[in-house]
């Protein structure tokens, strides 16, 4: 039995996709006895309620003593001991969010989702230096990444051997996301957020990556071209470099609802009652909300590039995401055809049985073990 050290830090408060791809881990390989796991995260004050934030019983070491951007400057910058800052002494450290402390006594596994900052920096926002992320592949024992894709990706950019990445996709809570979802839920998810009858979704953070621009222009044309009253929602938090979106919403603002950040209880309301799913993501390193609106019984247009196809496989239309006008052919095509819309559903839910977290959680212990 080994101990290791897993970083808590992104899974507490407001969450993305890193945020729900630790708290699933986490919580998943919790369940085992394999392993003795302790879960670290900096909470300056007592600000958050931990255990509470993960739901789980894992050990938990906190220091709330320093803010998380000074825990930064002094693992990163001054080279102060991690074990030092935490009081553990484990056998492995795994960090989740692409970098890792530079003076820590362990083994360390570091978690890369994709290179999107050296693939596609202009979408990006404030960024971590480049110096870091290859601080972190290079000085790592080991990398998890999320796709083939992605680890491709880092080989290329990092200057990584491709034996030194491994692979752990992502799982869904199937039996939550299929589940059928009460009228009155999804009533009261309706009036909540404004959502007309009819609408084409798209979830995920506001920002350039996601190709909104190209949803919302694809979407207005497939309106005027068919004369459909079906309208396009929007929902997810304001990300970085978000004002050409926001104009592009303003400007259509009859025919577009924006939400703003989702709460996880109302998602699955919210994707059962879309007739799409369109995620024609520039760049992903994995993309769960295409498995998410899948196993929710929705036909999904994404992306034929970077990991969404190995996501996807056959189960969704795939676009190129410049262009606009394979969006708006498969809006036609599935809003068209009945029969098509539902031989879509039931292979996108096959689809999203691929995916479980208990396998991503069993793989990631075999490679504790074998580190």
């Amino acid at each position: 039995m080994k101990k290791i050290s897993l970083e808590l830090q992104w899974a507490i408060g407001k969450k993305t996709g890193v945020g729900w791809y630790i708290y699933n881990i986490v919580r998943e390989l919790n369940k085992s006895r394999k392993n003795e796991y302790v879960a670290e995260f900096v909470n300056f004050l007592n600000k958050y309620d931990a255990r509470k934030e993960i739901n789980c019983d894992i050990e938990i070491k906190e220091n709330k003593l320093m803010p998380y951007k000074i825990y930064n400057f002094l693992t990163k910058k001054l080279n102060i001991s991690h074990n030092l800052i935490f009081g553990t002494k484990s056998d492995i450290y795994h960090f989740f969010n692409f970098t890792i402390p530079k003076n820590i006594k362990g083994k360390v596994i570091n978690t890369i989702y994709d290179t999107v900052f050296i693939s596609a920096p202009e979408t990006m926002g404030d960024r971590k230096t480049l110096k870091e992320y290859k601080y972190g592949a290079q000085k790592s024992d080991l990398i998890i990444t999320i796709s083939e894709s992605a680890r491709k990706d880092i080989v290329d950019h990092l200057k990584v051997p491709k034996e030194k990445i491994k692979i752990i996709y992502p799982g869904i809570d199937f039996e939550k996301y299929s589940r059928e979802t009460e009228e009155n839920k999804l009533r009261k998810i309706r009036g909540k957020y404004k959502l007309p009858k009819k609408y084409i979704l798209y979830l995920g953070t506001i920002e350039p990556r996601k190709n909104i621009v190209r949803i919302i222009n694809s979407f207005l044309e497939y309106r005027n071209l068919t004369k459909s009253d079906i309208k396009l929602v929007i929902a997810g938090g304001k990300g970085w470099k978000y004002e050409k979106i926001m104009k592009s919403v303003d400007q259509n603002k009859q025919n577009i609802i924006l939400t703003g950040y989702i709460e996880e209880e109302d998602k699955i309301p919210l994707y059962k009652m879309a007739e799409i799913f369109v995620f024609p993501s520039l760049y992903e390193g994995f993309g769960m909300p295409v498995l998410e609106a899948m196993a929710c019984g929705v036909p999904v247009v994404t992306s034929n590039v970077s990991s969404l196809p190995e996501v996807a496989g056959k189960a969704a239309i795939l676009v190129n995401p410049l262009k606009e006008e394979e969006m708006t052919d498969a809006y036609n095509k599935i809003l068209s055809n009945e029969e098509f819309r539902k031989k879509m559903i039931e292979e996108g839910i096959e689809q999203s049985k691929k995916f479980q977290w208990k396998e991503s959680a069993r793989k990631l212990e075999k490679i504790y073990e074998e580190l």
